[in-house]
C-alpha cells in the first residue's frame, strides 16, 4: 500500500513539473536543484532568479536562504529576502558592520515591498505578503562572521568523504534559527543544493531531504508513516521512498492535491 501511495505521488509530482515554481526537474525528471532556478522572473528585463554556487556571493546565499527559510512563517519570505540580496550583491564583509545592518533592518518593509513589485513567480499563483523578519539579519552577520571557517569545515568534509563533519558544525552555531536557536532541519536543503550543483561530488543523497512541517505533515496525513523526529533520520528514509527527486514530492502533496 504504502509503494503505490510513494509512486503515485512521484507521478503527480513529474506531471506537474510545469505547474509550480518549486518542481525543478530536469528532461529525465531528475531535480536540478531549487537555487538553480527560483522561477521568480524580473518584471522589466525578464531575466530568472537563480544562484550559481561556483560563485562565492552566491555560495553565501545559499546559506542564508537556508537560514532564513528555517523560520515559520511563509515559505515566500526567505526566497524574497535571498532575491533581495542577490540584485544588491553586497559584498559578504558588508555583514559584519553593524552599522550597515541598523540600516538594513530600518528599511526592510521598504526593501520587502519593492522586490515584491520587480518580480514574481512563474506557475505559482498564490502569493503571500512578503515580509523580512528582523532576526533574518542577525543570521546573515553569523554567517559572514563566520564564512571562512564554514568554508573549511565544508573542504574538511569533502576531503574525507564525511559531510556529518559540516553537518555537526553548522548544527552547533546559535542563531541561525528563530532568535538563538540553531539551525538544523535546513541543513539538508544546503546538501542537496551542492550536490544537484556538482559543487561537491561524494555528498551522499541520504543527507539531503529537508523534513520540513509540509513534508512531515504528507508523511502524516498521506502516507501513513510519521517521519522521526531526528532530521538526519527523517531525510535518510526520504531519500529511500523518493531517491533524487529528495523531499520534493512530500513537500509538493498540499499543492497538488488540491487538484
Amino acid at each position: 500500500m504504502k509503494n503505490d501511495l510513494i509512486k503515485n505521488l512521484i507521478n503527480l509530482t513529474v506531471n506537474n513539473k510545469n505547474n509550480y515554481s518549486y518542481i525543478n526537474l530536469d528532461e529525465n525528471n531528475n531535480y536540478r536543484g531549487w537555487v538553480t532556478n527560483f522561477n521568480l522572473k524580473n518584471n522589466i528585463d525578464g531575466t530568472v532568479v537563480k544562484l550559481d554556487l561556483h560563485n562565492e556571493k552566491d555560495l553565501f546565499l545559499l546559506f542564508v536562504l537556508a537560514s532564513a527559510w528555517s523560520r515559520t512563517g511563509p515559505w515566500e519570505n526567505a526566497v524574497f529576502f535571498t532575491t533581495y540580496l542577490k540584485y544588491k550583491d553586497y559584498d559578504i564583509e558588508k555583514w559584519q558592520d553593524d552599522f550597515f545592518i541598523k540600516d538594513e533592518i530600518i528599511n526592510k518593509a521598504d526593501n520587502s515591498r519593492k522586490i515584491t513589485n520587480e518580480v514574481y513567480f512563474i506557475n505559482y499563483k498564490e502569493r503571500q505578503k512578503i515580509s523580512f523578519r528582523k532576526d533574518f539579519y542577525k543570521s546573515v552577520h553569523i554567517l559572514a562572521v563566520r564564512w571562512q571557517e564554514i568554508k573549511e569545515y565544508m573542504s574538511k568534509a569533502d576531503k574525507k568523504s564525511d559531510w556529518k563533519i559540516f553537518i555537526d558544525y553548522i548544527s552547533s552555531i546559535e542563531g541561525l534559527g528563530s532568535g538563538k536557536n540553531k539551525m538544523r532541519i535546513k541543513i539538508p536543503l544546503i546538501l542537496r543544493e551542492l550536490k544537484c550543483q556538482n559543487i561537491y561530488k561524494n555528498i551522499d543523497g541520504k543527507y539531503c531531504c529537508v523534513a520540513d512541517k509540509r513534508v512531515r505533515d504528507t508523511y502524516n496525513n498521506y502516507l501513513h508513516n510519521n517521519l522521526p523526529q531526528d532530521y538526519i533520520k527523517a531525510s535518510e528514509l526520504i531519500w529511500v521512498d523518493f531517491g533524487t527527486l529528495y523531499d520534493i514530492p512530500a513537500f509538493a502533496y498540499k499543492d497538488l492535491c488540491k487538484n
